[in-house]
């Protein structure tokens, strides 16, 4: 009799225990994965007993997506929120994604920016980094620079042409008036007829205005392979200077100015500036062998 008794208890016991759990309101669950890929992040949800979704990507963006994929337009650490609700309530889950400042989303903005990213020459001078140096693997400057060198020189339209690069490998320039920035060897050369002002001090800042249509299909790629460079040294002649550890911006139209040989050296680069050393012809009937490095600093729009 008391076998049976005790039986009897616990089979009281489970009845209640499964009803206790029938009777818990089903609450809604949610978890999930990530992949970075550049600036491009994959989201991977799972959830249980929900009727909707919502995220939260740490920037002002949102999605109503299960799995979906977003790109970033900024490097930054973000907070992303995945909530789900359903009949008995909602649930988060926070995470923490870390975008990091590639040259692809520096330079164009990444895929975020469809429509590219667009530079123009910096008026404002940047102390140790602007001015004019021989061609040299170290990128050092003789001459410095100066705030609105164009403006008195009297080249000051240039600061209104813009560089646009964009992620899918594009680039185009964009001239004020049809006129470009040009070194005055390769304006006489190749563009004589069409100058329309020259810099009032050759010296020490050979630059012409001349009318020029850049091409409409430039592309732009990034190479880290190590180059030669001919140029010539004063009292020295011809020389072959060897770079090493550099990145160089190969392009298909000019960047700050055009020159019969567009050397673009990227020296360094963030989300609001871009320090180059572009190679200038100095030397009459030299046109293919430049002879300094003008260092420049262009600013994002």
């Amino acid at each position: 009799m008391k076998n049976i008794k005790i039986l009897s208890l616990l089979l009281m016991a489970v009845v209640l225990v499964n009803c206790s759990k029938d009777s818990d309101p089903k609450l809604p669950l949610s978890d999930f994965q990530f992949a970075v890929d550049g600036s491009v992040v994959t989201f991977n949800g799972t959830v249980e007993n929900a009727t909707s979704i919502s995220w939260d990507f740490g920037d002002g963006a949102t999605s109503s997506e299960e799995d979906p994929v977003y790109a970033y337009s900024s490097p930054g650490t973000y907070n992303v929120i995945m909530t789900v609700s359903g009949e008995n309530g909602t649930f988060s889950e926070t995470k923490t994604i870390t975008i990091l400042p590639t040259l692809d989303i520096l330079l164009t903005g990444g895929p975020a920016k469809p429509e590219g990213k667009t530079w123009k020459l910096k008026k404002a001078y940047t102390a140790g980094k602007d001015g004019a140096g021989l061609i040299e693997n170290k990128l050092g400057l003789l001459i410095a620079s100066f705030d609105n060198l164009l403006e008195a020189v009297g080249l000051g339209a240039s600061y209104e042409d813009s560089f646009t690069f964009v992620h899918d490998g594009t680039y185009k320039v964009n001239n004020v008036d049809g006129q470009s920035l040009m070194g005055i060897i390769h304006a006489s050369a190749f563009h004589g007829a069409n100058i329309t002002a020259v810099s009032a001090d050759l010296a020490n800042v050979p630059l012409a205005h001349a009318i020029y249509t850049p091409v409409t299909d430039a592309t732009w790629e990034l190479s880290e392979e190590d180059f030669t460079i001919d140029t010539l040294y004063p009292q020295v002649g011809p020389v072959s200077i060897n770079f090493t550890g550099k990145q160089r911006l190969i392009l298909g139209e000019y960047l700050g100015f055009k020159e019969t040989t567009n050397i673009v050296i990227l020296k360094e680069i963030t989300e609001t500036t871009m320090n180059v050393a572009l190679g200038i012809h100095t030397e009459q009937d030299f046109y293919n062998t430049p002879t300094l490095f003008f260092h420049l600093t262009l600013e994002s729009l």
